[in-house]
Protein backbone atom coordinates (compact mmCIF):
# COMPACT_ATOMS: atom_id res chain seq x y z
CA UNK A 1 0.00 0.00 0.00
CA UNK A 2 1.67 3.51 -1.15
CA UNK A 3 1.03 6.24 0.65
CA UNK A 4 0.48 10.05 -0.72
CA UNK A 5 3.41 12.11 -0.95
CA UNK A 6 2.95 15.55 1.21
CA UNK A 7 1.88 18.61 -0.65
CA UNK A 8 5.20 20.66 -0.73
CA UNK A 9 4.45 24.73 -1.13
CA UNK A 10 6.58 27.78 -0.98
CA UNK A 11 5.44 30.20 1.53
CA UNK A 12 6.71 34.03 2.60
CA UNK A 13 5.41 36.06 5.86
CA UNK A 14 2.86 38.82 4.80
CA UNK A 15 4.29 42.36 4.87
CA UNK A 16 4.96 42.79 8.39
CA UNK A 17 4.82 39.72 9.82
CA UNK A 18 7.16 37.75 11.94
CA UNK A 19 6.04 33.85 12.02
CA UNK A 20 7.97 31.50 14.18
CA UNK A 21 9.10 27.79 12.84
CA UNK A 22 7.49 25.38 14.45
CA UNK A 23 9.89 22.73 16.46
CA UNK A 24 9.67 20.21 14.59
CA UNK A 25 11.64 21.86 11.87
CA UNK A 26 13.89 23.34 14.11
CA UNK A 27 15.21 19.94 15.55
CA UNK A 28 16.34 18.86 11.88
CA UNK A 29 20.32 18.94 10.82
CA UNK A 30 19.06 22.07 8.72
CA UNK A 31 19.27 25.28 10.46
CA UNK A 32 15.86 27.70 9.70
CA UNK A 33 16.12 30.43 12.01
CA UNK A 34 13.82 30.94 14.20
CA UNK A 35 11.61 32.77 12.04
CA UNK A 36 10.29 32.42 8.67
CA UNK A 37 12.65 34.24 6.37
CA UNK A 38 10.97 37.11 3.98
CA UNK A 39 12.89 35.40 0.99
CA UNK A 40 10.70 32.80 1.67
CA UNK A 41 10.99 28.65 2.35
CA UNK A 42 9.77 25.36 0.68
CA UNK A 43 7.81 23.69 3.34
CA UNK A 44 5.30 20.49 3.97
CA UNK A 45 2.03 22.10 4.03
CA UNK A 46 1.27 20.85 7.29
CA UNK A 47 -1.23 22.17 10.03
CA UNK A 48 0.77 24.21 11.19
CA UNK A 49 1.27 26.33 8.18
CA UNK A 50 -2.26 25.89 7.09
CA UNK A 51 -3.38 27.60 9.98
CA UNK A 52 -0.86 30.40 9.62
CA UNK A 53 -2.10 31.01 5.97
CA UNK A 54 -6.02 31.17 7.88
CA UNK A 55 -4.66 33.74 10.54
CA UNK A 56 -3.39 35.63 7.49
CA UNK A 57 0.21 35.67 8.69
CA UNK A 58 1.55 33.69 5.43
CA UNK A 59 1.09 33.51 1.87
CA UNK A 60 1.54 30.84 -1.14
CA UNK A 61 3.47 32.34 -3.63
CA UNK A 62 3.49 30.38 -6.72
CA UNK A 63 7.26 28.53 -8.13
CA UNK A 64 7.67 31.11 -10.64
CA UNK A 65 7.43 33.86 -8.36
CA UNK A 66 9.85 32.73 -5.95
CA UNK A 67 13.39 33.04 -7.26
CA UNK A 68 15.36 31.83 -4.23
CA UNK A 69 15.42 27.73 -3.24
CA UNK A 70 15.29 26.42 0.12
CA UNK A 71 19.02 26.05 0.37
CA UNK A 72 19.52 29.47 -0.31
CA UNK A 73 17.10 30.70 1.95
CA UNK A 74 19.09 28.36 4.60
CA UNK A 75 22.45 30.15 3.33
CA UNK A 76 21.28 33.41 3.82
CA UNK A 77 19.66 32.95 7.34
CA UNK A 78 22.78 31.37 8.01
CA UNK A 79 25.08 33.90 6.40
CA UNK A 80 22.94 36.49 8.20
CA UNK A 81 23.61 34.91 11.74
CA UNK A 82 27.57 34.59 11.33
CA UNK A 83 27.52 38.46 10.46
CA UNK A 84 25.67 39.08 13.45
CA UNK A 85 27.38 36.97 15.67
CA UNK A 86 30.75 38.43 14.20
CA UNK A 87 29.78 42.12 14.40
CA UNK A 88 27.94 41.58 18.24
CA UNK A 89 31.03 42.56 21.09
CA UNK A 90 31.46 40.27 23.84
Amino acid sequence: MMGTQPEIVFIKPKHGRKVPIPQYMQDTKEYFGDYLPEEGLQVQKTLFWIRRKQDDDIEEVSESDNSPIVQESTDTTRTKLKKAKEETPE
